[in-house]
């Protein structure tokens, strides 16, 4: 994909304001030169836990950090309530809610997904995810965090 074009869809995103379908095929969510797609998300009825698996994918040249805010990151239910996470694994590394580490550190590396897992406990069955809420560091500027918000209607 050429550079003008994840600019322009990255524009879109900004100016439209709305929530994108990143599992869709015909939609793209692309942030800061780095895709996101949904692999699926369920509730584990055994634990009571929902659980959400995303893909992030770099479209960097160079290897680039990938600094997520975990307290900002967040997820959403039906009535809009956010909830935080249990527990946030990207790639090998874990970071647990009771560990109260602020960031997640991950180098990201051309074309080569990452799975990124977020675990919340004691979900409520009744309550439907509908949006993942991801806050990172921006690439250009230190300081400067992103917020993505990926669908997770069905």
């Amino acid at each position: 994909m050429n550079v003008f074009f994840r600019y322009v869809v990255v524009l879109m995103l900004f100016l439209g304001g709305g929530l994108v379908k990143a599992q869709s095929a015909d939609s793209l969510l692309v942030v800061d030169d780095i895709q996101f797609d949904v692999k699926e998300f369920h509730f584990d009825e055994g634990k009571n836990e929902l659980v959400i698996n995303l893909f992030a994918t770099s479209y960097s040249t160079d290897p680039r950090e990938y600094k997520m805010n975990t307290f900002s990151t967040q997820v959403l239910d039906q009535k809009k309530q956010p909830h935080f996470f249990s527990m946030i694994q990207m790639g090998n590394v874990l970071v647990k809610f009771e560990d109260k580490q602020n960031y997640l550190h991950y180098l990201l590396e051309e074309d080569k997904p990452v799975d990124i897992q977020v675990i919340v406990k004691d979900w409520k069955k009744t309550d439907k995810p509908v949006m993942i809420k991801l806050v990172f560091e921006s690439s250009t500027e230190e300081g400067e965090f992103l917020e993505v918000p990926i669908s997770l209607k069905k």
